[in-house]
Parts: C-alpha cells; structure tokens; sequence
C-alpha cells in the first residue's frame, strides 16, 4: 500500500533476512492471527479475537477525486452537485452502498454508483478518462498518485465522514519475537 515502500526500506535496514509478504485485506479469516498464519494485520478492519492485541496507528480523513477537468470543479461542489455525478465505489466485497449513503439519506439525497471495483487503484485509474466521482479516497493514499501521472484532482466532502481508523494487530504470543 502505500507506506509499503517505507516499510520495506525500514525492514532491509533493521532486518535484511526478514520478508514481507503483504495479502489483501479480508484475505485471512478472523483466527489467522490467533493460528500463526499471519504476524501482523495492519488496516481499517479490526480483527476480532479476545487474545489479539491492538494498537491505533493512525486516522486518515477521506476526501473526493475526479479527473482534473471534471464539470464539478466548474462550482462550489454542494452536496446537490456532488449527487449529480455518477460515482464510484471501492468495495472488496462488491457493495456499492455505505456510511455515505446513510450520511446523503438524511439530508434528503441519494447516489447513482455506476461502478464498483475492489481497490482504489482500479478506481482512480477509471477516473482518469470519465466523468466519475471517487467520493471516499483516503487523503493518504493522495500522494502516491503524482508519480502515476494522472491528471487528477482532490476535493473536500460536501458531507461530513468519520476518517478511518488505521490499526495493528498480533497475537500475544509474538510479543517477545525479535523480529
């Protein structure tokens, strides 16, 4: 992801014999910590587990991406405006629906989602060339995006999201692991 790069430059540094080996999120059930088949699960979702240890990260804010001439950028981007385009959404199980959709409702507004893709750089890839809206990109991942040369354009939610709640996790039995 994206601070895979610096991690893999911290880990030829302290630990040159060690490897990485990075799945995707969702990929190992909830007891592949407490079975050893994973060391470390880092990401938004928190696995569950009464011996599995947790520790907070960091918090990333989400903010929307289109194509740098996109129609939105014509005008304030009101929630109204924000509606009108057809978006995306970046789902690993395929929903198209979630914590914006409940968030529009109460105001009275709904989305068309015309395409759902499993990662955020399928998303940001079909941006490039449509009239699309990636409404959920996390601020973080916004710096990884310059060097792809794409021509796209960041803007602040109409509508106010909690940030995700990036985390760490392993079984206690690796707490006294060197590695």
């Amino acid at each position: 992801g994206v601070y895979g790069g610096a991690l893999r430059q911290q880990m030829a540094l302290e630990m040159p014999k060690a490897s990485l080996r990075v799945v995707p999120e969702g990929y190992t059930d909830d007891s592949a910590l407490s079975e050893g088949r994973i060391d470390l699960a880092i990401g938004a979702t928190r696995p569950s587990g009464a011996d599995i240890k947790l520790q907070k990260l960091f918090t990333c804010p989400f903010v929307g991406l289109a194509r740098e001439g996109h129609p939105i950028f014509d005008q304030p981007i009101t929630a109204q405006r924000f509606v009108s385009y057809d978006h995306i959404s970046v789902s690993r199980r395929g929903r198209a629906r979630g914590p914006i959709d409940t968030q529009l409702a109460e105001i009275g507004l709904e989305r068309r989602v015309s395409f759902t893709t499993p990662t955020f750089y399928s998303a940001i890839f079909a941006l490039a060339s449509a009239d699309l809206i990636l409404p959920l990109m996390p601020q973080l991942l916004l710096k990884t995006l310059e060097p792809m040369g794409l021509k796209l354009r960041a803007f602040e939610l109409p509508i106010t999201l909690q940030p995700v709640e990036i985390t760490q996790a392993w079984h206690p039995r690796l707490d006294n692991d060197h590695a």
